[in-house]
């Protein structure tokens, strides 16, 4: 993984082009993923809601839109993709 932080699409850290990544599944294949990005290129839950993608960082976000903050590997609003269990380590 060479230290990369995690997709917030396919959660992988494996060298790939994470601006473009629209998988279905997560790093593992197997494993379904939450979100995808919607025609705008924004990442969108299952209810085709925008979640916010500075959560998905390390750093996380500070503004105060907390209803768009939610993990985009299991839902969580507690972290983001980088703290995710699902996360490839």
């Amino acid at each position: 993984s060479d230290g990369l932080s995690a997709c917030a699409v396919c959660l992988g850290r494996h060298r790939h082009n994470v601006r473009e990544c629209n998988v279905s599944t997560l790093w593992n294949g197997t494993t379904p993923a939450r979100v995808s990005r919607n025609r705008d290129g924004k990442f969108v839950n299952s209810r085709h809601e925008v979640i916010c993608l500075a959560w998905q960082r390390a750093t996380g976000c500070s503004l105060n839109h907390s209803a768009r903050h939610e993990c985009s590997g299991c839902g969580s609003p507690n972290h983001g993709a980088q703290k995710c269990h699902l996360t490839q380590k």
